[in-house]
């Protein structure tokens, strides 16, 4: 078995950004490796091919099929030498380098042999310009993964859609593969959830409503539209809908015509794991394609989902959802079962918390009816519009009664400005913390334990800043002034109040600080001019 050869290909996607793909196409190389081999007379043992496998990973993580077999069999000693084009052909990372060619190949009596570069195991002296031939590719890869990450975001920040697949509701212009056009089939059902999750339905219960109609969830429609390859639903399966995909559509941005890329990128160019980017480090284009929906109808989607507002059993939220708060805690009542009398079934809200502590630590605030809160809102609306007809209320009325209370904005810098203090004095503490672990002041386990604390207190405050900068900046909107105008319209024709009139005319309701004259709790209502 004496100079009996492996001869390894390999061509990678990395080959095609480089501009080498035709030089070192698999026919060239083979080509190539096979008159070497002859002129020695080596007898070829094997061809290992790898089309369009990269050779950036290393040990575990390497997933080039051919590349594992051979070296199962070099590990048998099925043959002695191991032929390639070039060093970089076997792997451009430099783990892969001293592992096999610097380590095990000596082990197992493998030779290496390289054409282009000359590398030779058999040589003496060849390990350092071997080891230097593979500094040399890790470098050209860092460099190439940078480039091709360059050219990738040029392309984002252009608004190109570089995503494989399109959006559910969208397909990909024939003209222009990086530009969106409106699916016609699909862009309905996009538009129905939006309109349903207004109405009050939540992602639960929209999902169930669209597996009713047998409507195909976005893999099938997929399948449906010959995008995949494969085929995970047999053709008479409309696959199912499930509430992660409701919510992914409802929080799509995509939907009001805005391309949002760099979602998620890669820990490095040598390893596959990927990481979620922070929202505010994704390249948003606004105005890219035809919406489905408008920017009022998804701002107000993800307003309504920043409440996390869960639905009741029948799937969709009571009319108050996310609007009534306890005074004594600040946290959202929520909807009991209730009881059922003569008159129907009465809904009550009672504290969230109210009953996770004990009765001494409990907050004072009662339970109270839906009814009672939504009669009190007709009431009050009234009083507040009773010397206004329809025709008066224009955009001057609007505007006079937002301007009543102009002290709203002091309140909200004034809660920005606290907010940001406490987000600094979290990033001083952590890090002093990360200070007392490198001094050994605190263990590896306190440090883990306490800086898991001041994140989630982190991630809440951030949270707290992203919503008060919104209500600042969405105080005066003109938006918002229309929203409120059509509501106040809508209430004087019809005397009826509905989820949308809450929506744009009720801030917040606050209930359970007791009136010292009469001993009882007051209902507050906040109006969204306030």
């Amino acid at each position: 078995m004496k100079n009996t050869v492996a001869i390894y290909v390999r061509l990678s996607k990395e080959d095609l950004y480089s501009g080498e793909r035709e030089s070192e196409s698999i026919q060239n190389q083979k080509s190539m490796l096979f008159t070497y081999a002859a002129d020695r007379q080596w007898q070829i043992y094997n061809i290992y091919c790898d089309e369009d496998y990269s050779g950036a990973y290393s040990g575990s993580d390497n997933d080039r099929p051919e590349f594992n077999r051979m070296i199962n069999d070099a590990s048998q000693k099925k043959f002695d030498i191991i032929l390639c084009k070039s060093q970089s052909r076997f792997s451009r990372n430099m783990e892969v380098i001293e592992q096999y060619i610097n380590g095990r190949f000596y082990e197992w009596g493998i030779r290496f042999v390289s054409l282009i570069d000359n590398a030779d195991t058999e040589i003496k002296g060849n390990k350092k310009a071997r080891q230097i031939n593979g500094l040399i590719n890790e470098w050209y890869l860092e460099d190439l993964s940078e480039n091709i990450r360059a050219v990738f975001k040029h392309k984002m920040e252009k608004g190109e859609f570089l995503a494989a697949f399109p959006p559910y509701g969208y397909s990909k212009d024939k003209e222009n593969k990086n530009h969106l056009v409106i699916n016609p089939n699909t862009a309905p059902v996009v538009k129905q959830i939006f309109e349903w999750h207004g109405e009050g339905y939540g992602a639960a219960k929209i999902s169930r409503m669209l597996n009713d109609k047998g409507i195909p969830n976005p893999r099938k429609q997929q399948e449906l539209d010959g995008l995949r390859k494969t085929y995970m639903y047999a053709p008479d399966e409309t696959g199912c809908w499930s509430t992660t995909t409701v919510g992914d559509i409802l929080n799509n941005q995509v939907y009001c015509g805005d391309v949002v890329q760099h979602k998620v990128e890669k820990v490095s160019y040598k390893s596959k794991v990927i990481k979620k980017v922070m929202e505010n480090n994704r390249i948003i284009i606004k105005d890219m394609h035809e919406p489905i929906v408008s920017r009022e109808v998804f701002g107000e989607t993800r307003a309504r989902l920043s409440k996390h507002r869960k639905a009741a059993g029948t799937g969709k939220v009571h009319i108050l959802s996310g609007k009534v708060f306890c005074h004594y805690c600040g946290k959202p009542m929520q909807k009991n079962h209730g009881v059922s009398s003569k008159a129907g079934h009465i809904g009550y809200l009672r504290c969230r918390d109210k009953y996770s502590y004990a009765e001494k630590n409990r907050c004072p605030t009662p339970n109270i009816r839906i009814d009672y809160i939504m009669e009190a809102l007709q009431i009050q609306l009234i009083e507040e519009l009773k010397n206004i007809a329809i025709d008066n209320l224009d955009d001057k009325f609007v505007i006079e009664l937002l301007n009543k209370h102009n002290d709203k904005n002091i309140f909200f810098v004034n809660e920005l400005t606290n907010l940001k203090k406490e987000e600094e004095k979290i990033l001083n503490n952590q890090k002093n913390l990360y200070s007392d672990r490198l001094n050994d002041i605190i263990s590896v386990a306190e440090y883990l334990s306490y800086n898991k604390g001041f994140n989630d207190r982190l991630n809440e405050i951030r949270n707290r800043i992203s919503e008060t900068e919104r209500e600042l900046k969405n105080k005066n909107s003109v938006q918002k002034r229309d929203n409120i105008k059509k509501s106040l319209i809508s209430f004087l024709n019809k005397k009826d109040i509905d989820r949308e009139i809450i929506d744009n005319l009720v801030d917040r309701i606050e209930f359970g600080e007791i009136n010292e004259k009469t001993g009882k709790p007051i209902l507050k209502i906040i109006w969204a001019w306030e």
